[in-house]
């Protein structure tokens, strides 16, 4: 009885631990909260706003290009299914942090 509560324990911890967004200095993981379109893109918001750390603009958005279409059409269709999503980002010296990939996490 006891492994069974050990390995629902682990479980739940593990479930848990992978529906939290995940930062680091060039990507951020986790669910898309909202988008919107600008006349230059889309633009997105991931979890509680949350951006890569190369992000230092301020904006909690980041900018898809509105000539990345693929990433544009990947974007929302992860929207749309509810799926987690990895965004890669570089520095830009504009109001939004610029995404480079969009890769769309198993759920």
């Amino acid at each position: 009885m006891k492994i069974r509560n050990i390995i629902i324990l682990v479980l739940a911890l593990t479930v848990a631990n992978s529906v939290r967004a995940t930062i680091g200095p060039g990507h951020v993981n986790g669910k898309i909260t909202n988008i919107t379109s600008v006349t230059t893109g889309i633009l997105v918001r991931i979890d509680s706003s949350i951006v890569p750390e190369n992000c230092t603009s301020g904006q909690a958005w980041m900018q898809i290009k509105q000539e990345n279409t693929a990433m544009i059409t990947m974007i929302m269709t992860a929207w749309t299914l509810g799926r987690n999503v990895t965004i890669y980002t570089s520095p830009t010296t504009s109001s939004y942090c610029n995404v480079i990939q969009v890769d769309p996490a198993e759920s």
